[in-house]
């Protein structure tokens, strides 16, 4: 599946793995991204790139799933834990989050 393209192995070894949220309704990102979160977490943690996508597609220009990522990293305590991943045209498509090896979430 699209969203979970390398999240359980990546396909160059030492690549970071990356859930690819595009075209996903909110609820249905965050159960990915809680998902993606706990399968981290259970080989010991790491780095994971959240792909949410900048917002062009989005009524209004505005990234509906970037927003919401970060609000329910940080209802989750991960905040600090994750920074944005800026492109070259200053936009962020994509949260970079630091998984530590025990993860709670709800």
């Amino acid at each position: 599946m699209k969203f979970l393209r390398k999240i359980f192995s990546a396909a160059t070894p030492g690549a970071m793995p990356e859930i690819d949220l595009h075209g996903l309704k909110v609820p249905l990102a965050l159960e990915k991204v809680e998902e993606a979160i706990r399968e981290v977490s259970s080989k010991g943690g790491g780095d994971i790139r959240i792909i949410c996508g900048k917002g062009k597609g989005s009524r209004g220009g505005m990234g509906v799933l970037r927003e919401a990522v970060a609000g329910w990293l940080d209802a989750h305590g991960l905040e600090g834990k994750y920074r944005r991943d800026l492109e070259s045209d200053g936009l962020d498509g994509a949260i970079i989050l630091t998984v530590e090896g025990h993860f709670e979430g709800r």
